[in-house]
């Protein structure tokens, strides 16, 4: 009797669960997190075509057949094709993509703020991975193409997973994508495994110096500071990469200063700026200087990012 009980009791739970899920569904729409939700709960119940799929707009893509002249509109998005060993597929890639060295010699469609929209077209792609934020315009364009366009903007190592899983099912490339992930998100709790008993120390990330521009709350780097035992002081200025008044930087006085190279090319430059030699990560010498691409981009390179965010915060984990 009580075995009786308990079968009808989970079974009145999972209806539940499915009731409350379609109602949010249904009520909010591609909300971030029920986005998130929705695409996990896809994971491992679409075995054939036509697979569709949420991307990271919120956007329903429907794929029909496995796509096999695909179009790249960001850096990111090609290096993740060649780390899934689907290059071959790559038939159009923006001037901006230059790794691995091999995507150099793939046919370019233009530049990543002002794709080609009319080369794009003639090349007559099956599938177009977009980006988000700047791209969001040409989205709308693409899609009159007749193209299925599948925008990738992971904000953390999370959803950055959860797209590398989404693009092996589209590319029938699982078993690759499945060995990504595990390759990074090893070398992510090995960092948090070396830092997680270390002090936090309040870091300062720069993006660009004129106008001072860091990078905020919602981003890659600021996950990696959290991650690798920072406090973000950039978070203070909000989500994405704001502006940040040097006058509140000195207030905040970083242990720890580290900028892109494409901002600053070398860590003594700091000190010659008016009233930066002050700074208290300057005086100890905590000025550090890292590779735009490991950090700015969100592919398979994020995980060295990380290290090399880590390796500035706290050296001495890393000796």
């Amino acid at each position: 009797m009580i075995k009786i009980i308990l079968r009808k009791m989970r079974k009145i739970l999972v209806i539940f669960f499915l009731i409350v899920i379609s109602i949010l569904t249904f009520s909010f729409g591609c909300q971030p997190k029920i986005k998130q939700a929705l695409k996990t709960a896809k994971q491992g119940k679409v075995a054939s075509y036509p697979m569709t799929f949420i991307d990271d707009l919120g956007n329903k893509v429907i794929i029909s057949s496995e796509p096999q002249k695909i179009i790249s509109l960001a850096p990111a998005n090609t290096e993740i094709i060649f780390a899934l060993k689907a290059e071959e597929k790559l038939i159009g890639v923006t001037t901006f993509c230059d790794y691995p060295e091999e995507a150099k010699k793939i046919e370019k469609i233009g530049d990543f703020a002002t794709p080609n929209v009319e080369k794009i077209a003639a090349l007559k792609p099956d599938l177009i991975l977009a980006a988000g934020g700047i791209q969001e315009g040409i989205v709308e364009k693409l899609k009159k193409l007749g193209t299925q366009v599948f925008v990738i903007d992971p904000k953390n190592f999370s959803q950055l997973f959860l797209d590398l899983e989404e693009l092996g099912k589209i590319l029938k490339v699982e078993k690759e994508a499945k060995t990504l992930i595990k390759k990074i998100q090893s070398q992510k709790k090995a960092v948090e495994k070396r830092t997680k008993s270390l002090p936090k120390v309040k870091v300062f990330f720069e993006i660009y110096s004129q106008p001072l521009m860091t990078a905020g709350s919602d981003t890659f780097i600021d996950e990696m500071i959290n991650l690798a035992g920072g406090i973000n002081v950039g978070a203070l200025a909000g989500k994405g990469f704001p502006q940040f008044s040097e006058e509140q930087l000195v207030k905040e006085d970083p242990d720890v200063y580290i900028a892109v190279k494409m901002s600053m090319g070398n860590p003594a430059e700091l000190t010659k700026r008016p009233g930066y030699a002050n700074l208290k990560a300057v005086k100890k010498g905590k000025v550090y200087v890292v590779d735009d691409n490991l950090v700015t981009r969100p592919g398979p390179r994020l995980a060295q990012g990380l290290i090399e965010v880590a390796k500035a915060i706290h050296p001495e984990a890393f000796k």
